[in-house]
């Protein structure tokens, strides 16, 4: 029998974040809805492209600045998170300069995109906001929500055409 775990008690500074995580938890699905219907490839870049633009390259940011701000300097936690966010930018950048290489390969950059930013979202809610809830004091958790209110702006995911919808089969 699966072991569902228990939702995770998230401190109001990080709600912001979390919400951002769904919105990538659902790119990653998209992608792998995309690849399941056969959605060109040069679309599912400009999806990409369109998500690494709009949504993640300043998720990302923000969570960097917050990590740098509350953690010491030489927490392994803090480097973990830059070296993903790097590779993750690595990858949106082959995939990006992706028509230079043939098909098979392309689509396979999208499938680790999408496995690797999945794996990174999870370790993220899991471990790394459970643990920073732990070293941080509420004082300094409540000022790092106030910082971060006045840098975050929400993000909608608003990309059209909804390629991850099945096309109707022709009968």
């Amino acid at each position: 029998m699966k072991k569902t775990l228990a939702p995770q008690k998230r401190d109001k500074s990080l709600i912001p974040l979390s919400r951002e995580h769904h919105f990538g938890l659902l790119f990653c699905w998209k992608i792998r809805q995309g690849l399941n219907n056969g959605t060109d490839l040069e679309l599912l870049r400009s999806y990409v492209r369109y998500f690494w633009e709009n949504i993640l390259k300043a998720h990302c940011e923000e969570e960097e600045w917050l990590l740098n701000r509350l953690l010491k300097e030489d927490d392994t936690v803090r480097e973990r998170l830059a070296e993903e966010h790097h590779l993750i930018h690595s990858i949106v950048e082959l995939i990006e300069s992706g028509n230079k290489i043939n098909s098979k390969i392309q689509k396979e950059l999208f499938k680790v995109l999408e496995r690797d930013l999945t794996d990174h979202i999870r370790w993220e809610e899991r471990e790394l906001f459970p643990y920073l809830q732990a070293v941080t004091s509420p004082a300094e958790m409540e000022l790092a929500r106030e910082m971060l209110n006045h840098k975050h702006e929400p993000r909608l995911d608003d990309f059209t055409p909804n390629f991850w919808i099945p096309k109707v089969q022709a009968e």
